[in-house]
């Protein structure tokens, strides 16, 4: 599948997905410093809210920042297009054109695109809007794993899909849960996660007694596990009747 890079505007390649089916990216942006940062983040906050009003095939577009205050210059955003004509079709929009042009995206150092495929179940992702939209600061997080092997990959996506649907229905702070498989990787999955605070993801959802099953039954063929903690900027993660939020 074709894409644009994010900072040159060039085609590049980043993996295969269906064009029948919704394509979501995870893009990181790099800068020069903070006051630079802040500039890019304004102008995708902008673009983020003109797709809420005009783009129906858009039902993610928001911009995040790394948890902590420890790095002052990366920027991050989380796209969701319900297929690749519908990415193209925002690429190719007037908005995009003038932020391509403009002197915020020009000082834009590096930007990598990591593309997810959504897997087609009612039990791979929900969303709590209604309390998505109460929360002041929710608690991001982006988590990458890599298993041993791809003959077990299915068993991983079937206990992963049972802690998802767990989590949906005992676990009121877990406000979104998605899992989706990585097209250039058969051995790695990645999840996107939103919980009311730190202390509910650590003291509630981790410690679950669903947690633990998950650990015992995949845990070992796992090779590795990287979370990406995140702070909401801009945008929205999810669009419904009542709006973005």
């Amino acid at each position: 599948m074709r894409f644009f890079d994010l900072a040159t505007a060039a085609v590049i390649t980043v993996g295969t997905v269906s064009a029948a089916g919704p394509v979501l990216l995870f893009t990181t942006f790099s800068t020069s410093s903070t006051a630079i940062r802040d500039e890019f983040i304004a102008s995708m906050d902008n673009v983020s809210r003109w797709s809420c009003a005009t783009e129906p095939g858009v039902s993610k577009h928001a911009i995040f920042i790394p948890r902590g205050g420890s790095d002052n210059t990366t920027a991050y955003s989380i796209e969701q297009y319900d297929d690749e004509a519908a990415l193209q079709k925002h690429l190719a929009t007037e908005i995009m054109t003038t932020l391509h042009n403009s002197s915020a995206w020009s000082k834009i150092t590096t930007s990598s695109v990591q593309n997810f495929t959504v897997i087609n179940s009612t039990s791979s992702s929900f969303f709590r809007s209604d309390q998505f939209a109460l929360v002041n600061d929710p608690y991001v997080v982006i988590q990458n794993l890599t298993y041993s092997n791809t003959g077990g990959m299915r068993h991983v996506i079937e206990h992963q899909e049972e802690a998802i649907e767990y989590s949906h229905t005992s676990e009121n702070g877990t406000l979104a849960l998605g899992l989706y498989t990585d097209p250039t990787n058969n051995k790695r999955l990645w999840t996107l996660g939103a919980y009311e605070s730190e202390m509910y993801k650590r003291d509630v959802h981790d410690k679950s007694a669903m947690a633990e099953e998950l650990e015992e039954h995949t845990g070992g063929m796992r090779t590795s596990r990287r979370e990406i903690l995140l702070t909401k900027k801009g945008g929205f993660l999810f669009k419904g009747a009542g709006g973005c939020v």
